[in-house]
Formats: structure tokens, sequence, C-alpha cells
């Protein structure tokens, strides 16, 4: 397996603060990959220093073969920052303009590109605004029109749907499921949700660590617990008649948010086979539900993990 990123013992301190305290992190080329954790554990200094933006204090760091170098990976590697400001008074076509002269782009073909990653994120018609007269939301889609100038193999991408409303952050997911093989992204997120859809794997980093690195089916265990979103409360007794299938490892009720959690054995029963028992016995004792689930959320695993 290739990996468009890899990193092995990296430090980074602040003075007496350590940031980053040995932390491994391989990266596969063509995934759309997670980075999660609590504030503070150190996920935007990794990825400053892999962006070039901050010096390492040790370890080694990897991406797209070579060391970092902001020469090597011009128009390879496409950022976007935490909170992106950009300048008053100049506006959105002049600044990624600029932001194409600095990947060696001449006038034609700067301005060409420019328009092609403006329609990517729907900000076409905001060519002649100054981004200070745009909303929180809007800024952002050109900050991450900005991330995918030159069509660079590897995306990083800090929050990116932070402060959109549903339709932006529709949009957005929408074209990174579409741009996902493409190139390889990185997305560090705290909406669990989203990283959960758009994401095949997830690091968790806690205390300048990396303390999981599994693929999203392994964390959530799509293929061993099945989740039902009930219409009403659930009386902790509806565990019983599950908890006397032999199949069945753990049932769990979670009143204030309508949730039955069964986990199987899947060496007796599939998944599949299970859920279809577990529809039967909600229909005998008289339980309807919304939803069904494969998998606890990301956001269970992560809440246990950290």
């Amino acid at each position: 397996m290739s990996y468009a990123v890899e990193v092995k013992n990296l430090h980074k301190q602040f003075g007496n603060v350590h940031a980053l305290a040995g932390l491994d992190l391989s990266i596969p080329t063509g995934s759309t990959f997670g980075l999660v954790g609590p504030n503070g554990a150190g996920k935007t200094t990794l990825f400053s220093i892999i962006a070039g933006y901050l010096r390492k204090s040790s370890g080694d760091v990897t991406v797209l073969g070579g060391e970092v170098s902001g020469e090597k990976l011009r128009g390879r590697l496409g950022v976007l920052p935490q909170d992106a400001l950009w300048r008053k008074g100049l506006d959105v076509k002049s600044h990624l303009m600029l932001c194409a002269k600095l990947q060696d782009m001449d006038k034609n073909r700067a301005a060409e590109e420019v328009m092609r990653v403006l329609n990517l994120t729907g900000m076409q018609d905001y060519v002649r605004t100054f981004p200070e007269k745009l909303s929180h939301g809007m800024a952002k889609r050109i900050a991450i029109s900005q991330a995918l100038m030159g069509d660079p193999e590897l995306v990083m991408l800090d929050e990116p749907l932070a402060g959109l409303d549903p339709a932006q952050a529709h949009r957005i997911r929408t074209l990174i499921q579409e741009q996902a093989g493409k190139r390889t992204f990185v997305i560090s997120s705290h909406i669990m949700a989203d990283i959960e859809t758009l994401c095949t794997d997830v690091a968790v980093i806690k205390a300048g660590k990396i303390v999981a690195q599994p693929s999203m089916a392994d964390l959530t265990k799509r293929e061993a617990v099945a989740v039902f979103t009930l219409s009403d409360t659930p009386e902790k007794a509806l565990a019983k008649p599950f908890e006397a299938l032999s199949y069945v490892k753990a049932v769990e009720i979670r009143p204030v948010e309508r949730k039955l959690q069964i986990s199987v054995d899947i060496s007796e029963k599939t998944l599949d086979d299970a859920v279809g028992e577990f529809i039967g016995i909600l229909s005998e004792k008289g339980v309807s539900f919304v939803g069904i689930q494969k998998g606890t959320s990301l956001e269970d695993a992560f809440l246990k993990m950290t």
C-alpha cells in the first residue's frame, strides 16, 4: 500500500507545552481520511506541520513521497487552514488569481482555474465581491475553492463544514464525495456525523498521540452492531428478549436518545439475519421504530476512546 502522508515519532513543543508527543500516522493514497480528537489534542498542530506551516521539533514527516517542502509540493498539496482569513479591499477573483500565479500558472490558465474551482463550490457569481462582504459560510467556500486549485494530489481541510448552513454543507459534502478517489483528502472536524459519512479511514488523536487508526467500518463495528431508533422512549425491560438470544453479546438501552443497541456474535449469526429476528421481536412487543443503523455512531466510538 502506498501512503500520501507518513509521520513517525513526531514531536512538537511550544516552550513547555508538548503539543505532539511521538505521534505516528499513515494516510493511504486515495483515501478520504478523518482526523478527530478533543480540543487541544494536537490536530491543528499536526495539520500545520504536514502543510509546512510549522517546523517540527523532531521526528520524520513524508508527504507525497518526499520531505515537507513548499517548492516540491507546490500545486500538489492544497490546504484549507482553520478560520482562514482574506485581505480586505481585494475581490475574490484577485485573491484566487494570486493563488494561481503562486503555482506558476500564466494569466489565461489562472483565470480558467479560478472559475473552475468557484464553480465547484457554487461561488462563481461572487468573483467581484470583497471577502469582507461575504457571510462566514461563503468565505469558507472561497477558501475551499482555493484548496482545490491546480488539481492537487492531496487536499487537507481543517473544519471544512464549520459555520456552513445546511444547503452549503450539503454542497461541500457532495463535492468531497465526488472527488473521493481522484485525490487524497484529510479532513479534521468536530462534526462526527460528517466524518463518518465522508471518510473511509479515521485516526483518533489524544494528548498529542494517535490512540487508534482503524478503518471506519472497524471503528464503528458495522458488521456486528445494530442500533434501532425507536418511536417512543424504551423501557429497560425491552432488553430481556434480546439478551435471551444465544448469539447476542450485549444489549444497551438509551432512553433519552430512544436507542436500542444490540451487539451480535457474528461467528454464530450474520448481522443481517439477526436484524430480521430483532424486527420480529419488536413487532411482537408492539414497539415501532423509525430507523436502523449498522454499527455504532462514530460519536459513540469517539467518546469511549477519549
